[in-house]
């Protein structure tokens, strides 16, 4: 086997798509992406022509909630911003959204076998690239504006962007997982909200467009199933 190139930093998944996720030791990659990941969403006739699913991006108050506990066995948890938590079917959940939605919004639950996700199922970036992003802008760049659900750490010598690197190559993470590192991450508007208070600040997606080309992160398929763990290491195929 190759040498490892990186280890897994951090480990995130995203229950209910728009909302914050939760950062957890362990994830299980399926055959459509990371278990339980973005497999619920909102539906609402109030959202943008074409995009019906609400997500942050749209709908800044959606990073106002955060949910937790979608793997097997688990019951998904939504916990709104005063703090109250709800199963993610109790009806309670969809009444607190309408009231932080602006307008009216005839509201739907969805749930999916597969990610909801906008383009491929596993999103990649590493910590080098935060460090990078952080010293051109002269302040901290919380990786969680990004919604990775891998945080890849190379070695301290390697540039930002080195995930970059990976497009059109597979990695094995730990004993079992491998992943197609397919492209590179076009950004949107939601790298701009500040992922504790959704208050938008357009610099970040400023800098990205003007010297990065609106990228940061990759993007990734499944082509083998596994667990994946903090600390595994990540081999090149």
């Amino acid at each position: 086997m190759s040498t490892p190139i990186a280890t897994i930093a951090e480990l995130w998944r995203y229950p209910v798509k728009g909302m914050r996720g939760e950062r957890l030791d362990a994830l299980q990659l399926d055959a459509y992406g990371i278990a339980g990941d973005r497999r619920w969403a909102i539906q609402s006739t109030g959202a943008p022509r074409g995009k019906p699913m609400l997500s942050g991006a749209e709908r800044a108050s959606m990073l106002l909630f955060s949910a937790s506990g979608a793997g097997a066995g688990q019951s998904t948890v939504v916990t709104s911003p005063n703090g109250a938590q709800c199963s993610i079917t109790d009806p309670a959940l969809l009444n607190s959204l309408r009231q932080h939605l602006p307008g009216g919004h005839d509201l739907k639950l969805l749930q999916s076998e597969t990610p909801m996700t906008d383009v491929r199922p596993v999103a990649v970036l590493s910590t080098a690239t935060i460090r990078q992003l952080s010293e051109e802008l002269g302040q901290p760049v919380d990786p969680r504006r990004f919604r990775a659900n891998i945080l890849l750490a190379f070695p301290s010598e390697n540039e930002g962007f080195a995930e970059d690197e990976l497009v059109d190559r597979s990695i094995q993470l730990g004993a079992e997982a491998v992943l197609r590192i397919t492209e590179r991450d076009p950004r949107c508007r939601i790298v701009t909200l500040d992922p504790e208070t959704a208050i938008a600040d357009p610099l970040l997606m400023k800098h990205l467009d003007r010297r990065h080309e609106g990228h940061v992160g990759v993007y990734a398929t499944v082509e083998r199933t596994g667990w994946l763990r903090a600390g595994d290491p990540v081999v090149p195929l």
